[in-house]
């Protein structure tokens, strides 16, 4: 006898329905309202985190800035400075070498956003303020002090992004500190 894999009529298993697959409707409405729930709670959080990142990122690449500019005034045994955007920090800066043949060794510009006057504005605020250039001379000191870097979220409060600090030792080292009172020292 011939076995048949298709089910002979009137069989159990010929009388079963056939199931099909998919989503009912308030299966799908569902999902869709937990889902805009979770954007809804999630997206500020998210936005802090962002702006907090953006802190972050600008103390680092300004404190690599100064660790290049000292390394380099060095290496060479010459002036090497870092110099802020004509714009100001907010807008990036670059690291050259001084003198005879000036060679920019590093350039780090920020992304420049226009506010709806069609003016340049920025997500940071650096302190101090513009034309504070750091120049370091051929020992890896700085010629002339400077006042420690304050990087802030140009929005938002303090308490909830903290400020960076980013300061520089006697010998010229730079270091980045979170603030917990919501200004630098």
């Amino acid at each position: 006898m011939r076995s048949s894999i298709h089910a002979r009529p009137g069989s159990p298993r010929h009388s079963l329905p056939a199931i099909q697959p998919g989503f009912t409707l308030l299966e799908l409405m569902t999902t869709i309202m937990v889902a805009a729930v979770l954007a809804v709670l999630t997206i500020p959080m998210y936005s802090s985190y962002v702006r907090n990142q953006r802190v972050k990122t600008a103390a680092y690449d300004l404190v690599y800035a100064l660790t290049l500019a000292r390394g380099e005034a060095l290496k060479r045994n010459a002036p090497v400075v870092v110099e802020a955007s004509p714009d100001g920090w907010q807008f990036g800066w670059s690291v050259a070498t001084t003198g005879g043949s000036p060679v920019t060794l590093h350039s780090h510009e920020t992304p420049t956003f226009l506010d709806s006057n069609g003016d340049p504005t920025s997500y940071l605020t650096f302190t101090p303020a513009n034309g504070n250039d750091v120049t370091y001379n051929g020992s890896g000191r700085l010629t002339a002090p400077v006042a420690t870097f304050t990087i802030a979220s140009a929005s938002g409060s303090t308490a909830e992004i903290p400020p960076r600090c980013v300061a520089i030792d006697l010998s010229g080292m730079p270091r980045s500190t979170s603030s917990t009172a919501g200004a630098c020292p």
